[in-house]
């Protein structure tokens, strides 16, 4: 009989450190974007060339995607002893959306932009590991909608400010094994406008 009790105080036991590692959790964060930095999308590159057979400057335009460093974390929390899987935030997809800055009284309605995504964050108790990648946040598609009046406009040495904005990127995804659903948001600025183009350096 006390054999029995023991047992069964032991599976109790057991179970309880199961039931307490099962609910460990953890929460995605965005520590970086852009390194906290403004990004400046030049909504038109350009490139300039002598023709020797037309003895004429011969103007080239390329429309180029923006991309930013992003750093994520999935830092666990609660009580209880790690899971005895290892798991992490599986990603699928960033949205991002553009808040205009200069034009207050009737802001600028841009179009949200939704990049898939495959990315895994494995999750770490201690809060140092960090998940590092380049995020496409601007394709160049959509810059060629949205400013196409802008963007058309041939004369490389226009410096302009189109609009100043703040951007929230969304990262979202599941856990892999919890299978509940997890998110993140981050900001940076984006300066949209007709920079300094180098002649030299056609597409950068």
């Amino acid at each position: 009989m006390r054999r029995s009790l023991i047992g069964l105080l032991t599976l109790v036991a057991i179970a309880g450190l199961v039931t307490t590692s099962c609910q460990r959790e953890a929460t995605l964060r965005v520590t970086s974007i852009n390194g906290g930095n403004e990004l400046r999308s030049d909504l038109t590159d350009y490139y300039i060339y002598f023709d020797k057979v037309d003895s004429s400057n011969v103007i080239l335009q390329q429309v180029n995607a923006d991309s930013v460093k992003v750093e994520l974390q999935y830092v666990e929390i609660g009580a209880g002893l790690p899971t005895w899987t290892p798991y992490e935030a599986l990603l699928n997809q960033a949205t991002v959306t553009f808040k205009s800055k200069l034009t207050v009284d009737q802001p600028v309605t841009y179009q949200k932009l939704v990049i898939p995504l495959t990315m895994a964050v494995p999750a770490d108790a201690s809060g140092k590991s960090k998940v590092t990648f380049w995020l496409a946040a601007i394709p160049a598609a959509w810059k060629q909608l949205v400013f196409a009046d802008f963007a058309s406009v041939e004369d490389p040495n226009q410096i302009d400010v189109t609009d100043l904005t703040e951007a929230t990127v969304t990262f979202s995804g599941y856990d892999s094994v919890a299978n509940r659903s997890v998110s993140a948001s981050g900001k940076f600025e984006v300066t949209f406008g007709n920079f300094f183009d180098d002649p030299t350096k056609f597409g950068r």
